[in-house]
Formats: C-alpha cells, sequence, structure tokens
C-alpha cells in the first residue's frame, strides 16, 4: 500500500513539475516583444519580397531585413514587416501604426526633427543611371532640359526639386518604385535615373549593357543610412545601437552587402 501510494505522489509530483515547466514556457514566449518594421520593399539589395519561400522575415529579405533579423535575435524579441510606400513611412511612426523603419533611409537634418536614427550602418551616395549609348550625359548639369526619374519622398528627389538648384530639368517624375523608373529609362520616356548607388548597381547587374552609370558626387554630397525610431523611444533606440554597433565593427553589414548583391546577380 504504502509503494503503490508512494508511486501515486511520484506521478503527482512529475505532472506538476511538467505542468509548471510548460507555463513558465508560455510565459516566456508571451514575455517576447513583438517589433512592427516598416519598410518598403521594393529597394533590393536592401529590402525586397524573396522567391520560393527563401524569406527572412515572412516573404521578406535584403540586407535590412537580415540585419534586423540579427538584432531582434540577440534582444530576445520578434519582427513583422509592413510593407508600404516609402513616403509614408515617417507618418506611419509617428502615429504608432510601427515600431521603426528600416528601409534604406538617408539620415538628414529634416528627418531628424521627426525621429531618432540609429548609428549610421551603411555609406551611400546618389548615383545616375542613363543608357549606355548616351555619351553626352556625364554630370547633373548634362540633364539640363532632360527627363530625370527618381524615386518618390528619396533624397534624389528632394535635392533635384530643391529651389536653390539652378538646372531646368524639362521635368523630375516621381515613382513608388525605382523598377518603373528604371523601365521607362530603357524605353526612352526619360533620359535619366538617379537612385542610392546600391540600388543601382543592382539594376546594372540585372540589365547589364544597356545601362551606364556615374556619380556626381559634388553635387550630392555624401549620404548614410540608419534605421529610424520614434522620438520617445530612447530605450528601444539604445538596445538597437549597442547591437547594431558590434555588428557594424565585426563586418557583418559588409557580409550582407556582399551576399545579397552576389545572389541577386546570380537569380539575374
Amino acid at each position: 500500500m504504502k509503494k503503490r501510494l508512494l508511486l501515486i505522489f511520484a506521478i503527482l509530483i512529475s505532472a506538476m513539475v511538467v505542468f509548471t515547466a510548460c507555463n513558465n514556457d508560455d510565459e516566456e514566449e508571451t514575455d517576447r516583444r513583438t517589433l512592427i518594421m516598416g519598410t518598403n520593399a521594393s529597394f533590393p539589395p536592401f529590402e525586397f519580397l524573396a522567391d520560393g519561400g527563401q524569406g527572412v522575415i515572412g516573404r521578406y529579405a535584403g540586407i535590412d531585413v537580415s540585419l534586423v533579423a540579427r538584432i531582434a535575435e540577440e534582444l530576445g524579441m520578434d519582427v513583422e514587416i509592413r510593407d508600404q510606400e516609402f513616403a509614408g513611412l515617417i507618418f506611419a511612426l509617428e502615429n504608432r501604426e510601427i515600431d521603426f523603419i528600416a528601409a534604406a533611409m538617408t539620415i538628414r537634418p529634416d528627418r531628424q526633427e521627426r525621429v531618432n536614427f540609429t548609428v549610421p550602418y551603411f555609406d551611400a551616395r546618389q548615383t545616375v543611371i542613363v543608357l549606355s549609348d548616351n555619351t553626352d550625359i556625364n554630370s547633373i548639369e548634362d540633364l539640363e532640359g532632360m527627363i530625370v526619374g527618381v524615386q518618390f519622398a528619396t533624397t534624389a528627389e528632394l535635392r533635384l526639386t530643391d529651389e536653390d538648384v539652378n538646372i531646368n530639368f524639362d521635368e523630375v517624375r516621381s515613382y513608388n518604385q525605382p523598377a518603373m523608373g528604371i523601365m521607362d529609362l530603357i524605353s526612352g520616356s526619360i533620359d535619366a535615373f538617379v537612385v542610392d548607388a546600391p540600388v543601382a548597381r543592382g539594376f546594372y547587374s540585372v540589365h547589364g549593357g544597356a545601362l551606364r552609370l556615374f556619380t556626381d558626387e559634388e553635387f550630392f554630397g555624401p549620404e548614410q543610412y540608419g534605421m529610424a525610431f520614434h522620438l520617445e523611444d530612447t530605450e528601444l533606440l539604445a538596445q538597437f545601437n549597442e547591437v547594431l554597433t558590434r555588428l557594424i565593427a565585426e563586418g557583418f553589414v559588409d557580409y550582407l552587402y556582399d551576399h545579397y548583391t552576389a545572389m541577386l546577380a546570380l537569380e539575374e
């Protein structure tokens, strides 16, 4: 009888341990914070829709996506991606519709009045794309009287439409997605398209001999990317900065750039 009671008691204790462990697991899972990342997934190699289930977060892949996934993993957080037009990202952040922005966003003084940026994680510059057989365009000044394409709400659009620019373009045509501008360039509807250097190189790898790239650093100046956070979320910003700074020093961002540019070139 005593042996039977001891056996029953042991079973009950085991069940209690398992139940407690399960509850602890549930608590650990519910304690993980899920962050909403705002981006515009039409900007390879930084963010794009992946084919064949090769996404890093959901359907999405790219330098920013992989970088955020690594940071979130180290912070014990989960990430969901909200894909929307680039022009509305800061507004969505200000209205708490998203928790942060990772979208190859250039750090600019006007944006810094509305958001807090992380440490810069990528050096970028504006690149002009023209057709390869057009040898007459070699600077922004050469685009006088011509149609120039840009992505809506980007540094290129801001600079080319600045009142201080004394170049009379026939039109600065804005696109929601860079790929649409490149198609118009190839078809002859516009004379040039201006976009960040990594993206320009991506289009060049796809279209090869049809395109020619050049930079006009005197006109545009240097640029750096940062992730953007709500002005009040200083603690979350500090957490991201701590991990991001170390990953930059370890060469992880450089690795991601080499990986994705090579991958996209091979896919084409």
